[in-house]
């Protein structure tokens, strides 16, 4: 099949539209909060978008972990570290589904006993918000 002047045409205008639309999509997609001592553990745990993250975006927007890992339940998983040059170490733990999405992210501080999960964050507030969790974990 010949391509004439009006089909090329027709075919890129197509190409440029589905090109601009793919890239509104990912402009609009929620990115999470950074992982930064100067933000509230319970903020980024109750705001972090579960299950719409891939790897390559956590990446690009996290930046490389200090360390891969695997959890017991076989899930992998990126250990990042924040903190230290406040003299306040954090860390925050990405647990990925077997399609590379984040389905959970895991805090630990020196100021709480135990640790937190954004599941437990996000659970509570669409449960009951008033039982959102602050403050030190049980056994405090």
């Amino acid at each position: 099949m010949r391509l004439t002047t009006k089909n090329k045409f027709i075919f890129i205008a197509t190409f440029i539209v589905i090109s601009n639309s793919a890239f509104a999509a990912q402009i609009k997609k929620q990115m999470p909060p950074v992982f930064s001592f100067r933000y509230e553990p319970e903020k980024v745990l109750s705001e972090y978008p579960l299950g719409l993250i891939n790897k390559r975006e956590a990446f690009a927007h996290h930046g490389g972990p200090v360390r891969k890992l695997i959890l017991p339940n076989g899930n992998h998983s990126w250990l990042y570290s924040t903190g230290e040059e406040a003299g306040i170490p954090e860390i925050y733990i990405l647990q990925f589904s077997d399609d590379g999405k984040v389905i959970d992210v895991m805090h630990k501080s020196l100021h709480y006993k135990n640790g937190h999960t954004a599941l437990q964050y996000q659970f509570l507030q669409d449960v009951t918000p008033e039982l959102k969790m602050t403050g030190p974990g049980p056994g405090e």
